[in-house]
C-alpha cells in the first residue's frame, strides 16, 4: 500500500520529512528524536515501518533498516513525536493499516 498522506495530519505527528527521502543516502537528514519510519520500494510501497527506541530516530534508521529489508527500500520518510510512547502507539496503527511485508511476525 502507498502512503497515505493524511496520515502526516495525525495528531501525533509533530513534524515529518516533507517527502521521502533516498535511502540510504539522505539517513544523515532524519532527526535525532523520537518519532516513526517508513521505508518504501521502487513502486512508492511501504514495506516496513518502524519506530525509535529512545528518541534516537537517526540511528535507528542506519542500524536497523538494511537488516531488516535487504536492501529493497529506495525511500524513507520520518516521522517525529512528542515521545516513544506515542511513536509506538503509531507503528501499531500504521502496521495493521498499511500491512508492509517486513512487519509480518512470522519473518
Amino acid at each position: 500500500m502507498r502512503f497515505n498522506y493524511n496520515d502526516k495530519k495525525n495528531i501525533k505527528v509533530l513534524k515529518d520529512s516533507p517527502y521521502p527521502l533516498d535511502y540510504p543516502q539522505q539517513i544523515r537528514k532524519a532527526p535525532n528524536k523520537s518519532g516513526l519510519y517508513m521505508l518504501i520500494d521502487e513502486k512508492d510501497e511501504v514495506i516496513y515501518i518502524g519506530k525509535s527506541e529512545s528518541g534516537k530516530l537517526k540511528k535507528e534508521i542506519k542500524t536497523k533498516v538494511d537488516v531488516i529489508v535487504n536492501g529493497e527500500a529506495s525511500k524513507y520518510r520520518w516521522f517525529m513525536t512528542a515521545n516513544d510512547k506515542d511513536a509506538e502507539e503509531l507503528e501499531e496503527i500504521w502496521i495493521e493499516k498499511y500491512n508492509p511485508p517486513f512487519n509480518q511476525k512470522d519473518q
